[in-house]
């Protein structure tokens, strides 16, 4: 099946240069005293300034007041469509000899996560691909949505997924795992349905485990704070709590919580936890951590801190700088160098 789509332009009104002025202004340019008595030299004056900047306005373009508000789309993309068992696959044709490969990540991806939460979505999900991040950002699906520093997303009304494939392949793959997983996340709890929020933790905490992966500089940010007893009530947190760091409590801790959950109660304690969540914001459930690891919320919260202190154990224990690593500051008598702190 193929799909031609082509960039559609807003048509826009014409805008005489005294209604471009109004709208960039935004205040009332004339007296609620009649034009009528207002003194001759006033009358004048306003004309004049009226024509000058009207002028001025036509002379730049007459779209001033619409600048900035749509995406600008540098390329035209011949989109076609490729099916497999539980995607539509939206690509075009600089992308044809990459479809097969990143077709059997999406599937993998797919098995992964239907098998750990024993779920299968209700209906396909629209995959959209984009050769680079550069063409990525000109995507129109959520216009905005695609800012510098954002990887990919995925948008839970039309259950569609939106990335750049200019990643190395574990990384693309783990990509995929991640914004897949929050499809997932749509679907077993509902926004239409939720009568209070699901704690952002939650959703990119599992994202970020199911899809597998550490950076050093994730990981280090999570013993950092068991080491500095910072980790906060996660029970407790929503939103990116009080860390300067918008990474360390959705998606770093959030993701050490379910490797906890786990370490302690395996896999099947991931998926009831996640139902009974969702029996608890959708209405009619009982407190989620009680019905699926049967521990109170202030429980949970010390399990978990008592987990990250054990795993991070050898790193407290580490009291003097030789325990971290070799000194390399110049040695005096040795060499004319010294160091300076």
């Amino acid at each position: 099946m193929q799909v031609v789509r082509h960039n559609s332009k807003i048509k826009l009104p014409f805008v005489t240069p005294l209604e471009v002025m109004l709208m960039r202004t935004r205040v009332p340019l004339l007296s609620t005293t009649p034009v009528a008595l207002a003194p001759p030299m006033f009358v004048a004056l306003l004309a004049l300034l009226l024509a000058g900047s009207a002028s001025i306005a036509t002379a730049q373009t007459s779209m001033v007041p619409y600048f900035g508000k749509n995406n600008i789309h540098y390329d035209k993309f011949d989109w076609h469509i490729y099916t497999t068992d539980h995607f539509e696959i939206y690509y075009y044709p600089e992308l044809e000899k990459h479809l097969e490969r990143l077709a059997g990540y999406a599937e993998s991806a797919y098995q992964q996560i239907s098998a750990d939460l024993k779920h299968d979505l209700s209906s396909k999900i629209q995959l959209v691909l984009f050769k680079t991040h550069s063409e990525f950002e000109q995507q129109n699906v959520i216009p905005g949505a695609a800012e510098e520093g954002v990887a990919a997303f995925a948008e839970p009304i039309r259950q569609r997924m939106v990335l750049p494939i200019d990643e190395p392949s574990d990384q693309l793959y783990g990509l995929v795992v991640h914004e897949l997983t929050h499809q997932f996340e749509f679907d077993i709890i509902p926004t239409s349905l939720v009568r209070r929020s699901v704690p952002l933790w939650v959703n990119e905490g599992l994202s970020e485990y199911e899809r597998g992966q550490w950076t050093p500089t994730d990981l280090m940010q999570v013993r950092d704070a068991a080491v500095a007893d910072t980790v906060p009530k996660m029970s407790e947190t929503d939103g990116y709590g009080n860390s300067n760091s918008p990474r360390l409590v959705p998606y770093n801790l959030g993701h050490a919580v379910f490797e906890f959950i786990e370490a302690k109660f395996g896999k099947e304690g991931i998926r009831q936890f996640v139902f009974a969540l969702r029996k608890s914001v959708i209405g009619g459930g009982e407190d989620a951590y009680e019905e699926a690891l049967r521990m109170k919320k202030d429980e949970f919260d010390q399990a978990f801190e008592r987990y990250l202190k054990d795993r991070f154990k050898p790193f407290r224990d580490k009291e003097r700088p030789v325990d971290y690593g070799r000194d390399l500051a110049p040695k005096r008598g040795k060499t004319e160098y010294v160091s300076v702190v």
